[in-house]
């Protein structure tokens, strides 16, 4: 066999080896593709039966897990409407606390008399001591109590309900007990700058409230206020009576009517505003009353002349009164007020004497005023001055006092009458110092001169008008009314206020 031949053929078999070769790769190559498939396959499937199980099983489970979702989701839901529920019922306590509002003040104090008459002269009291409570019940509907607690007696001195127009903004309607339309009564007695009230206050408006009824008006666009006021018209005052076996008795009128007569206070006031510097408050007040006569005539003031009623008729009583409040901003601040009234007032009679003839009614012609004068010291500390004078009858002089009389009727039995020390006119000035501790806490010392009208003497210098007193040892003093005899009070005075 030729080389050439078998050079091909060796070349053929290599060939064929070579290709026998690749064909193997080509089929190990396949059969690793083959494998490779087959664990992928095994592998999804494997996922795939995992995946299955674990949808079974959420299948499963599906309903009952839904079911205590439901039920969490409702004991959740009961336990929010609870909350809420006791939070809008404690909205609601809170609410109605919010509504109301305590508030008052204790006058704690030391008074030293230098009237020789009055045993003791030195002593300490509670001068007052009240809680206020104000009930804000519904959009402009407020209730107000007040009990004072410094008598040995509690009594009330407020009760009252106010009703607010809600459409106007302008009127509103007061109904119960209350203070009287005035300045100084209405001015509380825990801002007031002296310690008591002026003598023509006292006397007018014993006890300062009253029962009844009373219409405020408040246009929102005009400084003006308007007060018209029912009352019974006899708070605060005294009732006397007379029984069968001719004993008179006396007893404080208070929260109660024993007649069918009614009486009428009408004030206004207006206010301007004097820029940065202040404002200057006018206004004026007037009184028509009425009481029962007791008796069957009415004396006058002059002690001459008198009117026929009868038992039950009605008395007049009536009144007028000016009056301005003056507040500047100039070095720390300073008011100058005062107020002027006079008019008729009347002391029932009905009294018996001795000799079987009765007291009459007496009418009087007085007059009287105050003025205020305030300035600040600094942040802590105020500085006041009043001055106020009442003479409770106008047709008399001090001189005449104890000297002119009424020499009765014997005919109508109408008993004599003399002047007295209830004629006399008084003056009294009173200076007060304030420190301020803080918003509560004031502490005042005051001291007020008082000066009666001096009365007359007789042809032997005797005084017309002296009052014995007894000492503590057991001896006996005179005040003499025709001269100016010590009356004069120190007052001082801690006031808490909350």
């Amino acid at each position: 066999m030729s080389k050439s031949i078998i050079y091909r053929l060796n070349n053929s078999l290599i060939l064929t080896s070579f290709e026998l070769n690749r064909v193997s790769d080509t089929h190990r190559y396949f059969c690793i593709k083959q494998k490779n498939l087959v664990k992928m396959k095994v592998k999804f499937i494997s996922v795939l039966i995992l995946v299955l199980t674990v949808c079974g099983f959420t299948t499963a489970n599906a309903q009952s897990v839904e079911d205590t979702l439901k039920e969490k989701v409702s004991e959740l839901n009961d336990r929010i409407a609870g909350l809420e529920e006791r939070a809008a019922t404690s909205e609601t306590d809170l609410s109605k606390l919010t509504k109301i509002k305590f508030s008052g003040y204790i006058q704690s104090e030391f008074i030293m008399n230098e009237n020789k008459a009055s045993y003791p002269g030195n002593y300490f009291q509670i001068r007052r001591a009240r809680l206020k409570l104000t009930y804000e019940a519904a959009d402009g509907i407020k209730f107000v109590v007040q009990p004072d607690f410094s008598s040995n007696t509690f009594s009330i001195k407020d009760a009252y309900v106010v009703l607010n127009d809600k459409w106007t903004k302008t009127f509103s309607l007061w109904a119960g007990k209350f203070n009287r339309p005035n300045y100084e009564v209405e001015y509380s007695s825990s801002q007031r700058e002296v310690p008591e009230r002026s003598n023509i206050i006292k006397a007018l408006y014993p006890g300062e409230r009253a029962i009844g009824f009373k219409l405020e008006a408040k246009p929102q666009n005009l400084p003006l206020k308007v007060q018209l006021a029912l009352f019974n018209g006899n708070d605060g005052g005294f009732n006397q009576f007379t029984d069968t076996t001719g004993k008179t008795s006396s007893s404080v009128i208070d929260n109660k009517d024993y007649d069918n007569f009614k009486d009428v206070m009408v004030r206004a006031t207006y206010s301007f505003k004097f820029g940065n510097f202040g404002g200057l408050d006018f206004g004026a007040h007037a009184y028509f009353g009425q009481l029962k006569s007791s008796a069957t005539a009415t004396l006058s003031s002059d002690y001459k002349t008198t009117s026929t009623v009868n038992i039950g008729d009605a008395v007049n009583r009536n009144w007028f009164g000016a009056e301005f409040q003056l507040f500047g901003d100039v070095l720390g601040g300073f008011s100058l007020k005062g107020e002027y009234i006079a008019g008729k007032n009347v002391m029932l009679g009905g009294s018996k004497f001795k000799d079987g003839s009765v007291l009459p009614n007496f009418q009087n012609n007085f007059a009287g005023y105050y003025l205020y004068l305030i300035k600040n010291i600094g942040t802590h500390n105020q500085f006041a001055f009043r001055y106020d004078y009442y003479d409770p009858n106008t047709d008399i002089t001090g001189t005449d006092v104890k000297v002119v009389k009424y020499n009765g009727d014997a005919v109508n039995k109408i008993g004599k009458y003399t002047s007295s020390k209830f004629d006399l006119a008084y003056s009294t000035f009173t200076f007060a110092w304030h420190h301020y501790f803080d918003d509560n806490i004031r502490i005042t010392l005051a001291y007020s001169i008082i000066q009666n009208e001096k009365v007359g003497k007789d042809a032997t210098g005797k005084s017309n008008l002296t009052e014995t007193y007894t000492n503590p040892d057991g001896t006996t003093g005179v005040n003499d009314y025709s001269t100016v005899f010590k009356q004069n009070l120190l007052t001082l005075r801690l006031q808490a206020k909350f």
